[in-house]
């Protein structure tokens, strides 16, 4: 009997909250059993918290935890294909495989994410531009089904199911296992430099340079800065080390334990702090060698980093550009910041290759522009502004970071809904498996 225990839920950014009844199965019978047990409130899958946006939040529903399907089943040398289940997180993934040679192709910003939810939000990384996004390197998945059945979709088998579920934020059933493709590498440990870049323009131009000279590009923006300096920041270029001579020590771990007060994020403090980090870095740049996971996860030697926005939490938009409208897409989007004096510790840019294999999938051949927001007065506001910019230069928003976007706009965002919810429709016509998202962007059918 499926043991239920009543919990409140958040978001990473701590902005959204759902009670909901939980459970979490620790096998294949205890999964069809909870699913099975949903009621009209729907049931979603819930995997290591770290989702900005409200896709794994079912408020008065019911919510499958998935910590305990975390056991990695087969690895194959050969072909570099491990099979596991889909709670197993990012860290296991370190731990158990970069020792024997080989690495994830993909990750996200912490070590946290399961191979669960990077499949269902169809994760990508600082190295786009090279390898795409996780689900370009998923070979199959077995998907239980609204009706407890368990079906094994690929680009060969049930393609419908699987483009449908890559980045389908779990709608169309709960991932029980997921094959994919490890990559070989030579050490475990990845080659840096750090660059600074004086405004937008620079920083666009170099990343469009270093596409085809680095397999990792990754930029901070200080989004504190203004006039000709707006777009400034500190640029990552990247590759995988030869070999594991000469790799800095890990950084400390420094656990965020207090909330700051709200006068904190001030923005002349902000602004302090951004000018800080950017002034950091020598003119010249620097290099480094650093261990894979303090390359891949640098905020996890911060734990408890959502916090730093306060109380009340922060939102994250995370918008993509295609590449012919990016310069001013991003642009738009800085001056509509400015506008507002909003203000934020944190905002990224990173190049896009193409598209993903999912129905809903969020890369496109572009830019990515991300930031985080305190949540303030006035930020649905902004939210809404920024939402139109984006519609109106041909981008989209990142579902898996969105908590506020509308309806309507994410219909407009992504022109295979219609088709997704046809698969949808099929796969569990009673609408079993919802969320918080899917309501608020009315995603099944009326």
């Amino acid at each position: 009997m499926t043991d239920w225990t009543q919990a409140t839920l958040t978001t990473w950014g701590r902005s959204r909250f759902a009670h909901s009844a939980t459970a979490a199965p620790e096998d294949e019978a205890a999964l069809r059993e909870a699913v099975g047990a949903s009621h009209t409130r729907g049931v979603i899958a819930y995997g290591g918290g770290r989702c900005y946006g409200d896709a794994a939040l079912d408020d008065g529903g019911q919510t499958i935890l998935t910590r305990n399907l975390n056991r990695i089943l087969s690895f194959d040398p050969a072909t570099g294909e491990v099979v596991c289940e889909s709670g197993v997180d990012f860290t296991a993934l370190l731990e158990r495989f970069v020792p024997e040679g080989y690495c994830f192709p993909v990750s996200a910003a912490t070590a946290s994410v399961t191979v669960g939810g990077a499949f269902a939000n169809d994760i990508h990384s600082k190295n786009h531009h090279a390898v795409g996004s996780f689900g370009h390197h998923v070979s199959w998945i077995d998907l239980m089904l609204a009706s407890g059945e368990v079906v094994r979709a690929s680009r060969k088998e049930n393609d419908d199911i699987f483009r449908a579920s890559l980045g389908g934020i779990g709608l169309t059933g709960t991932v029980l296992r997921v094959c994919f493709r490890l990559m070989p590498v030579a050490a475990g440990a990845a080659d840096a430099a750090y660059r600074r870049i004086a405004d937008v323009d620079e920083m666009i131009d170099t990343i469009e340079a270093a596409r085809e000279t680095h397999e990792f590009l990754f930029g901070w923006v200080d989004a504190m800065a203004r006039g000709a300096a707006m777009g400034r920041g500190i640029l990552e270029l990247g590759n995988f080390a030869p070999d594991a001579t000469n790799v800095a020590p890990p950084p400390p771990v420094k656990p965020i334990r207090f909330q700051p007060p709200s006068a904190l994020l001030h923005p002349a403090l902000l602004r302090w702090f951004t000018n800080r980090r950017f002034n950091s870095l020598p003119s010249g740049g620097r290099t480094a060698r650093l261990g894979l996971g303090p390359f891949f996860f640098p905020l996890d030697a911060m734990p408890g980093f959502n916090r730093v926005y306060g109380r009340r939490g922060f939102y994250s938009i995370h918008t993509g550009f295609p590449q012919e409208s990016q310069r001013a897409g991003i642009r738009a989007v800085m001056e509509s910041l400015t506008a507002a004096r909003a203000g934020s510790f944190a905002a990224v840019m990173k190049p896009m290759r193409g598209p993903g294999d999912g129905l809903l999938s969020f890369p496109m051949k572009g830019m990515a522009y991300a930031i985080d927001l305190p949540r303030r007065a006035g930020i649905e506001e902004l939210h809404r502004d920024i939402e139109r910019i984006v519609l109106d230069h041909g981008g989209r928003l990142y579902v898996a970071k969105d908590a506020l976007m509308r309806a309507e706009s994410f219909a407009q965002m992504f022109p295979a809904l219609d088709e997704f919810r046809e698969v949808l429709a099929r796969l569990d016509p009673d609408q079993r498996f919802q969320s918080d998202m899917s309501r608020r962007l009315a995603i099944h059918a009326r």
